[in-house]
């Protein structure tokens, strides 16, 4: 075999990818607009929780007052002009430019816009939009932007693409997986370092769904062999991204495999649909049938263009060195175990790089699950009309009564639930210490705050109130301990989950 013949083989052609990964994309895209605009108003509308119109005038303030502007601190179309109808009319034209790129118009430009809608969603959604899957959305959408045909036009017969761009989307998925699993086993956490994790992960993950009851209950063998299954999914496949055809075919494979595992337990939202998306990458032509091929009119052994293979490269040259530095920046035990080793890296041009560049929150690190909760408290709101009698409030997806089991939801995120997740392995609320802004739990008291002021869409977020809304008065919350039952227990009972009350979780809160 020639030399040419051999690089041809080992590295493989991309014009499916071409094809699929832009509207694969476009279509997460359209799932997670869609997933904000239904609870926008409540989370962070103008009678929000956290309304953007607040930040956006603290912004304008501080503009005012110093003379100088915050735009690259906030990058948001709506730094300009914000209003809850502008910003229903830019959700639903986000909405509509996702299914133009799906259908093939002007997919370059359009994701462009798709990733500016976004960013500017994220930084104006507070709390709410600062998941790992929204940073990896936005890095997964700047990066189409390399790859995506810029042509009017494109549906069939398309040309490979340039092999920095390719590059560059194994780049992500080789770091987002391995990263992962880094975190797991790097961060001295004793139920991942024994490999009981998954013994508590079905059951303490934020939003169960149907099936996570029996995943939880499956014997400990399986608990165990799966984590060393993910272990090696997550350590050793994302190097075979870099040992060639069958490399990124096995790790594509069992990229896949984890993902649908994961989609199958638990409600991950897009995330799921996004890594499975970036592992779809990792197979070139020859591994897609001949008939995709020939309804796309790929010609798989057709000569590689030799100027297109490098038009790219100079701006790869650019994305490459902020990646890295990025990574650095994110990952502080990595970071610091290099500087151990007295790399000759400047600290402060690392700073000066990151500092700006992660406002785009499109070059990222990640590591999900680091420390395994081993219990899983549960925070209950109680309403009263009259101080005297408090009842539940239910949400409409986490845990609450004993006898709801809980269902598949995803991909759509209820961002609130995810929210009171993360509110329970705090130690409580506070209202005096919890008042500042900087607070991490500042966000529970705006929300006890607006659902006592009768505000609707605060109140649409949640299951209807066991009292009309008009005439709530008092709120409290309770910090319960739930676990799953046992087969047994709930074949009798009929309860997916038992509970035991630790305690209260906050003051009984009034207007007054």
């Amino acid at each position: 075999m020639n030399p040419v013949s051999w690089l041809e083989t080992h590295r493989g052609r991309y014009s499916v990818v071409r094809w699929l990964f832009p509207r694969l994309l476009a279509a997460i895209y359209l799932i997670a607009f869609i997933s904000w605009g239904l609870q926008y108003d409540g989370l962070v509308g103008e009678n929000g929780i956290l309304p953007a119109k607040n930040l956006l005038e603290n912004v304008h303030a501080f503009e005012e007052r110093e003379h100088q502007t915050l735009l690259w601190q906030f990058p948001s179309i709506f730094h300009w002009h914000y209003s809850d109808a502008f910003a229903h009319g830019c959700l639903i034209a986000c909405c509509i430019l996702a299914v133009l790129v799906i259908a093939g118009v002007a997919q370059g430009p359009l994701l462009a816009l798709l990733w500016l809608g976004y960013l500017s969603f994220a930084t104006t959604g507070d709390i709410f939009m600062g998941y790992q899957w929204d940073a990896l959305l936005l890095e997964a959408g700047f990066l189409a932007l390399f790859i995506a045909p810029w042509s009017l036009w494109s549906w069939r017969g398309l040309t490979e693409p340039p092999r920095g761009s390719i590059f560059l989307l194994h780049w992500l998925l080789f770091r987002l997986m391995l990263l992962s699993g880094y975190v797991k086993i790097g961060g001295v956490d004793l139920p991942w370092e024994n490999m009981t994790a998954l013994l508590y992960h079905y059951e303490t993950q934020p939003l169960p769904n149907g099936l996570s009851w029996f995943a939880h209950n499956a014997p400990r063998w399986f608990h165990i062999a799966s984590c060393w299954i993910m272990y090696g999914i997550e350590l050793v496949l994302p190097f075979a991204i870099f040992f060639g055809r069958w490399g990124r075919l096995f790790a594509a494979l069992g990229f896949l495999g984890l993902m649908a595992m994961i989609s199958a337990t638990g409600n991950y939202n897009f995330f799921t649909l996004l890594t499975a998306a970036l592992a779809l990458t990792l197979l070139d032509d020859r591994w897609w049938p001949k008939f995709v091929r020939r309804w796309l009119r790929i010609d798989a052994e057709a000569p590689r263009p030799s100027f297109r293979r490098w038009t790219q490269w100079p701006a790869l040259a650019v994305v490459l060195p902020i990646v890295f530095v990025t990574l650095l920046a994110a990952d502080s035990f990595l970071a610091g175990r290099i500087r151990n080793y007295q790399l000759k890296f400047s600290y402060s041009v690392h700073a000066e790089l990151d500092a700006p560049i992660a406002r785009t929150r499109s070059f990222n690190a990640y590591g999900l699950f680091q420390d395994m909760t081993e219990e899983r408290p549960e925070v209950l709101i109680e309403v009263s009309d009259d101080g005297g009698l408090f009842l539940p409030l239910d949400f409409k997806y986490k845990p609450g009564d004993p006898k709801t089991a809980s269902r598949f939801i995803a991909p759509h995120q209820p961002r609130l639930d995810w929210q009171m997740w993360f509110a329970a392995l705090y130690p409580g609320y506070d209202p005096q210490r919890d008042a500042n802004p900087g607070s991490p739990m500042h966000w529970f008291g705006q929300f006890i705050t607006a659902l006592l002021q009768h505000k609707q869409p605060v109140w649409d977020l949640l299951e209807p109130p066991p009292f009309p809304v008009e005439k709530i008065t008092h709120i409290r919350a309770r910090l319960y301990r739930y676990h799953f039952t046992k087969p047994k227990v709930q074949k009798v009972s009929g309860e997916w989950w038992e509970r035991e009350h630790i305690g209260p979780f906050s003051p009984t809160m009034t207007l007054k």
